[in-house]
C-alpha cells in the first residue's frame, strides 16, 4: 500500500495545489472563504433548529432515532449521486488516466490514487452537514462520551460504502460498455446515470411511503418501526442509527462493530474489483469507432453553413459529448424542472399542484414578481454561461488564429448559454400550463420576461468567466470545482434583480399585472442594452489577452 499512498498524495497535490495559480484566483479563494462564513453560520442555525424541533416532536414517542435515520439516508443518497460524476471523471475521463497505465503500478494502486480527490470532496460535504448534525443531536439528547466517540468514527465511515458501491457499479458498466466502439454514446449515457438515479430514488421512496394513516399510527407505537420504514433501502443508515441511539447497549455496540466490518469489507471489495475490472475499462478509452467512409455523407457535411451556426453547433456537441460538461450543465440545468414535474405527477393533490389555481386569487403584480424571482435563481445557477470560455481549455488559442471575428465566437457562446436556459424554460412552461394550469396571461408575461432575463444572465456569466477563465485544466471538473466564479453570477443577479423586485413590490402606486410587467420589461431592456455595451468593451480589451 506504500505505492498507493504515494500516488494518492501526488494526485491530491496535482488537483489541489495552489502553485501556478494567479493572484486573482488566490484572492477569489479568500473571498469565497469569507463569503462562506455567514453562509455556514446560517446552515448551522438551520440544522440546529430543525433537529431541535424534530427531537422535541419525536422523543415523547420514543422515535427520535428517525432523525438519525433520515440524516444517514440523506447523506448516503447525496454521496451516491455526487460519486457518479466524480468517479467517472477521475477514473476514466481525466486526461492523465492513460499516462498512469504505462507506469509500474498495479490497477488497485492507481485506483486508490484516483479515488483520493473524489473521496475528499465527499468529506467536505460530510463535514458541513453530517458532523454538526450529529453534534446537535447529541446535545439535544444529552448523550454521553461514548455517543460522541461512536459519532466521530461513523462520520469517518459513512462515505465509504456509498462511494464503493457506486464505483463498483460504474467499473462494471465501463468494463462491458465497449466504450472503444461507442465512446461518445457511452459518455452521454453514463452522464445520464446521475439524473436517473436521483429521480429514481425519489420515486422509490415516495412509492414506498404510501401507507395509510392507521399504519403510520401503529408504527409510532412500535419501537424503531418508523426508523425501519425510512431506512428500508439503506441498511447502513439503520445500523448507524441504532449504534448511536443505543451506544451503551449490546445491540448498539454490535451494530457499531458491524458498520466497521462492513466498511472494511467494502474497501477490500473495492480494491479487488478495481484490480479485476479497472484496466479493462480504461483500455477501451484509447480506441475509437471505426467509421465507414461514404463520399456522399462527407459531401453533405461539407455543405457551407453560417459561421455562427457552426460555432454554436460545435459548442453544443462539446457540452453533450463530454460527460463532465453534460453532468454539470445539462443535468444540473434540467434537474430542478424535471424533479418538480415528477413530484407534482406523483402527488397530484399536493401543495405544488394547487399553486396554479391560487395564482388566480392573488394580486397579479405579486404573482409576476414572484415568478420572475424564481427565474432569477434558475438562470443564476446555470453553469453554461460562466464556463463559456473555460470549456475551451488549452484549445482557446485556436480562436486567435482563425479568420473569425471575436464577436462571432463570443456570440456563439452566448447563444449556447441562452439555449440551455431555454430548455429549462420550456420544461417549466409545460408543467405550468398543462399540470399546474397557470393562467395563460400570467404564463405569457412570465415567459417573455424570462427570455430577456435569460439573455442578460447569459451575458453576465460570460463576462464573469472572461475576467478569470480557467484554461489550464487537466480534468474538466476543474472548470467547475474550487472556483468562486460558480457563485459570482448568482450573487450579482440576486443583488441587482433582488433590489428591482423589492422596489417594484413596495411602490404602492404601481398596481396591476400589466403596469408592473411593462415597467419590469423596460428595466430589463435597458439592462440588456447596458450588458451588450459592457460585453463589447470586454471583448475588445480581453479577447486577445486571455491565456
Amino acid at each position: 500500500m506504500g505505492k498507493a499512498w504515494k500516488l494518492m498524495k501526488i494526485m491530491v497535490k496535482m488537483q489541489l495545489s495552489m502553485a501556478g495559480k494567479s493572484s486573482m484566483e488566490k484572492f477569489g479563494y479568500v473571498l469565497v472563504g469569507l463569503m462562506m462564513i455567514p453562509f455556514g453560520l446560517l446552515i448551522l442555525f438551520f440544522i440546529q433548529g430543525l433537529i431541535g424541533n424534530m427531537y422535541a416532536a419525536l422523543a415523547p414517542t420514543g422515535n427520535e432515532s428517525v432523525i438519525l435515520g433520515l440524516l444517514f439516508v440523506m447523506m448516503t443518497f447525496a454521496f451516491c449521486f455526487i460519486s457518479i460524476g466524480t468517479v467517472l471523471s477521475s477514473f476514466y475521463f481525466a486526461e492523465d488516466v492513460e499516462s498512469f497505465i504505462a507506469l509500474p503500478f498495479q490497477p488497485y494502486q492507481i485506483l486508490s490514487g484516483k479515488s483520493a480527490v473524489p473521496f475528499l470532496s465527499l468529506y467536505g460535504l460530510n463535514s458541513v452537514l453530517l458532523l454538526p448534525s450529529l453534534i446537535f443531536y447529541g446535545l439535544h439528547s444529552g448523550s454521553g462520551l461514548l455517543y460522541y466517540l461512536f459519532a466521530l468514527i461513523l462520520w469517518l465511515l459513512t462515505p465509504i460504502i456509498p462511494f464503493v458501491l457506486t464505483s463498483i457499479v460504474l467499473m462494471f458498466i465501463m468494463r462491458f460498455a465497449n466504450i472503444s466502439k461507442n465512446k461518445d454514446r457511452t459518455k452521454v449515457l453514463v452522464g445520464l446515470l446521475g439524473f436517473v438515479f436521483a429521480i429514481g430514488i425519489n420515486v422509490l421512496i415516495r412509492l414506498d411511503s404510501g401507507g395509510s394513516n392507521s399504519d403510520i399510527a401503529n408504527m409510532v407505537t412500535e419501537q424503531n418501526a418508523l426508523l425501519e420504514l425510512v431506512t428500508k433501502f439503506f441498511p447502513s443508515a439503520y445500523f448507524s442509527s441504532i449504534a448511536l441511539t443505543q451506544p451503551g447497549t449490546l445491540s448498539g455496540i454490535s451494530y457499531f462493530i458491524l458498520m466497521i466490518v462492513l466498511s472494511a469489507g467494502a474497501i477490500v471489495l473495492f480494491l479487488t474489483m478495481g484490480q479485476k475490472f479497472y484496466f479493462k475499462g480504461v483500455l477501451g478509452l484509447s480506441g475509437g469507432k471505426r467509421s465507414t467512409f461514404k463520399e456522399e455523407n462527407i459531401q453533405k457535411k461539407l455543405k457551407q453553413q453560417p459561421v455562427l451556426y457552426s460555432l454554436w453547433r460545435k459548442e453544443m456537441k462539446i457540452i453533450f459529448r463530454t460527460p463532465t460538461f453534460f453532468t454539470q450543465i445539462v443535468v444540473q440545468s434540467l434537474f430542478l424542472p424535471v424533479f418538480l414535474i415528477i413530484i407534482i405527477l406523483l402527488d397530484p393533490n399536493g401543495p405544488l399542484t394547487e399553486m396554479g389555481a391560487q395564482l388566480n386569487d392573488i394580486d397579479g403584480k405579486k404573482a409576476i414578481l414572484g415568478m420572475f424571482g424564481f427565474s432569477v435563481i434558475a438562470f443564476g445557477i446555470n453553469p453554461a454561461s460562466f464556463s463559456s470560455i473555460s470549456r475551451d481549455g488549452k484549445s482557446w488559442n485556436t480562436h486567435l488564429h482563425l479568420p473569425i471575428p471575436p464577436s462571432t465566437v463570443i456570440l456563439s457562446k452566448l447563444w449556447t448559454s441562452f439555449f440551455m436556459n431555454l430548455l429549462s424554460m420550456l420544461l417549466i412552461s409545460a408543467a405550468a400550463l398543462f399540470i399546474l394550469n397557470v393562467p395563460f396571461t400570467i404564463w405569457g408575461i412570465w415567459f417573455v420576461l424570462s427570455l430577456v432575463l435569460s439573455w442578460i444572465a447569459s451575458i453576465a456569466g460570460l463576462v464573469v468567466d472572461f475576467t478569470s477563465p480557467k484554461l489550464n485544466w487537466t480534468d474538466e471538473r476543474e472548470v467547475f470545482k474550487g472556483r468562486f466564479i460558480g457563485i459570482a453570477p448568482l450573487a450579482i443577479e440576486a443583488v441587482v434583480f433582488g433590489v428591482i423586485i423589492l422596489v417594484l413590490w413596495n411602490i404602492s402606486g404601481l398596481k396591476g399585472i400589466w403596469s408592473v410587467s411593462a415597467v419590469l420589461l423596460s428595466i430589463l431592456t435597458l439592462l440588456s442594452v447596458i450588458s451588450h455595451v459592457g460585453l463589447k468593451f470586454v471583448i475588445k480589451s480581453k479577447y486577445h489577452q486571455i491565456s
